[in-house]
């Protein structure tokens, strides 16, 4: 359940900080040019980020933890910073698979997409911790 509604949080959080980026304010628009505003971009993120991290980052977040809650022991920091490894590398890969899924091979648009994946599988990650420490908190006061 905590995967779950971390993959739901993470897909809004994405959506309106890639919203934020991309939105034009209009004292600096062309004339008779459309550009989509900030709620228009996020849904259309949320459309197509959603997918991504309820298919592809829930397992992987699955596998990440287990690898490195059996291999790098007990240490919290030693955890954290292994696992915020591991998330960085799986954002990259998926961004490798999703480039050669769709063909992409020019470079000056593969390195923006892939440190935006990294981006989003750290904010999975990041509020994965904040959700596993609220649900913890939640079950200790019932």
């Amino acid at each position: 359940m905590k995967r779950f509604v971390t993959a739901l949080l993470a897909t809004v959080v994405f959506a309106a900080i890639f919203s934020g980026f991309s939105y034009v304010p209009t004292s600096q628009r062309e004339p008779n040019v459309y550009y989509f505003g900030f709620f228009e971009t996020m849904v259309f993120v949320i459309i197509y980020a959603s997918p991504v991290y309820f298919l592809v980052g829930l397992p992987s977040s699955i596998l990440i933890d287990k690898i490195v809650i059996k291999v790098y022991g007990k240490s919290k920091w030693n955890r954290y910073f292994w696992r915020l490894g591991f998330y960085s590398l799986a954002g990259i890969l998926i961004s490798v698979i999703l480039l050669v899924f769709i063909q992409n091979n020019d470079l000056l648009e593969a390195i923006p997409f892939t440190i935006c994946c990294m981006i989003a599988s750290n904010i999975y990650f990041h509020l994965y911790l904040l959700v596993s420490k609220v649900m913890k908190k939640n079950t200790l006061v019932w």
